[in-house]
């Protein structure tokens, strides 16, 4: 049993890089980009529960393509693991995974800092105005 879901593990994988590969524009290590990625997005959502998950797997994927053997010993996966990955490839596909999310809430977070500064710079330049104003009125009389 732990032989057919070491198999669809390798192939849900692949996938899976295939498609990070894909999004960062890299030929391989679609994966390894992502988990690079997300190490240096601090504050990506949920990103505690999917670095250590994406690390583990990467590092079984790299055992049994380096170790042919393993594949037939290693009974450290489970199902829900290779569900877990197939989840994810959903959530990359659709925008939801962690990286997805905080690329999203980077934007609205400097959009709505530029608008903020645009604000602050029409309020000066309207009290300017308004000083510029009082003072022409209060030198001509």
């Amino acid at each position: 049993m732990s032989k057919k879901i070491n198999e669809k593990f390798l192939k849900v994988f692949s996938e899976l890089d295939r498609l990070c590969c894909e999004k960062f524009g890299v030929s391989t290590g679609g994966v390894t980009e992502y988990i690079t990625r997300l190490n240096n997005a601090r504050y990506a959502p949920d990103r505690e529960q999917t670095l250590p998950r994406l690390v583990r797997y990467r590092n079984i994927r790299n055992m049994f393509v380096h170790e042919p053997a393993t594949i037939r010993k290693n009974d450290e996966l489970t199902r829900e693991d290779v569900k877990w990955i197939g989840r994810f490839k959903l959530d990359l596909q659709k925008k939801r995974d962690p990286i997805s999310k905080y690329l999203r809430k980077a934007r609205r977070f400097a959009r709505a800092r530029k608008i903020k500064r645009a604000l602050v710079i029409a309020l000066i330049l309207l009290l300017v105005a308004a000083v510029a104003a009082l003072a022409y009125f209060l030198f001509l009389k």
